[in-house]
Order: C-alpha cells, then sequence, then structure tokens
C-alpha cells in the first residue's frame, strides 16, 4: 500500500513540475520571440513604404507625359490586316 502511495505523489509531483516547466518556456519563448516579432513587422513595413513610393513615382511618370497618337494621313489606306 506504501508503494502505491509513493507512485501516487511520484506521478502527481512529475505532472505538476512538467506543468512549471512548460509555463516556464512559454514564457521564455514569448520573450524571445516578441522584439524578433517587432524588428520583422518593422522590415515589413519599410518593404511597403518602399513599394508604395515606387508604385507612386510610376504612375506619376506615366502621367506626367500623355500618350500621342501618331497622326495619320488622311490621304493614306488603313493598314490591311495579313
Amino acid at each position: 500500500m506504501s508503494v502505491l502511495i509513493f507512485l501516487i505523489g511520484a506521478l502527481l509531483g512529475l505532472v505538476l513540475g512538467a506543468a512549471l516547466c512548460m509555463r516556464y518556456v512559454r514564457q521564455e519563448v514569448t520573450a524571445r520571440i516578441g522584439p524578433t516579432m517587432d524588428l520583422v513587422l518593422l522590415k515589413l513595413d519599410n518593404m511597403h513604404s518602399a513599394v508604395n513610393i515606387a508604385l507612386a513615382n510610376w504612375h506619376a511618370e506615366l502621367h506626367r507625359h500623355p500618350q500621342q497618337h501618331p497622326q495619320q494621313d488622311p490621304t493614306m489606306e488603313p493598314r490591311k490586316p495579313y
């Protein structure tokens, strides 16, 4: 009977120790991931801003010079498709 009580106590101690260990590990992992994720988010925001600036410049360049269609000579016949 005393062996059974010892085994139950050992198992209960093992379960509580594992739970405490997992809680500590989870806190440490999130403490280390937080700053890393902040850096990744900052880099992603910088890339997003750079892409937006590049697209805005490209759009402005396209609309700065309106496309001119070549004037056709009214005496010329239109091209026939092959």
